[in-house]
């Protein structure tokens, strides 16, 4: 029986995934027992399901790095057992589909967040993510020389 008090093992593995590739996303944190914001509804974030990932939409490289989290999260999230997406005023939700907009309180502009089922949270063997993440480091490593070249 997991212990929903702390970090989940799909959020931590995720995290060291994406940190490992993409060194400028910040660790914004997993636990944190609390409410969606403006709401009474606990946060996946109050059962450890739940990881932000620390990206600016104001930085043109930051940005290319949540627009890519965001459609490989989208791609595979019913395959890894992600209930809900939310990156700079989108999100997709398992149920919902999307992107759509996002209305809620917080634009997510500064971070990618990124949610598991109670179910797809008990997973550390994440190997779609892993080719998915690799796929998308290695399009922006290309995209990045094709750019420096052409000036």
């Amino acid at each position: 029986m997991p212990n929903w008090n702390g970090p989940q093992p799909a959020p931590k593995a995720v995290w060291q995934l994406v940190n490992a590739n993409f060194p400028a996303t910040r660790f914004l944190g997993i636990f944190n027992s609390r409410n969606i914001a403006g709401t009474n509804t606990p946060s996946a974030h109050a059962e450890g399901r739940a990881l932000d990932i620390g990206l600016l939409v104001s930085d043109p490289n930051e940005k290319a790095i949540g627009d890519g989290l965001f459609l490989a999260f989208r791609e595979i999230g019913p395959r890894i057992g992600l209930d809900h997406v939310i990156w700079d005023r989108q999100i997709w939700g398992r149920h919902s589909g999307g992107p759509s907009r996002y209305t809620g309180v917080n634009p997510h502009s500064d971070h990618v967040h990124v949610a598991f089922t109670r179910e797809g949270s008990q997973s550390n063997n994440l190997p779609l993510l892993v080719l998915r993440i690799a796929q998308l480091r290695t399009g922006l490593e290309e995209l990045a020389k094709a750019t420096s070249n052409v000036g």
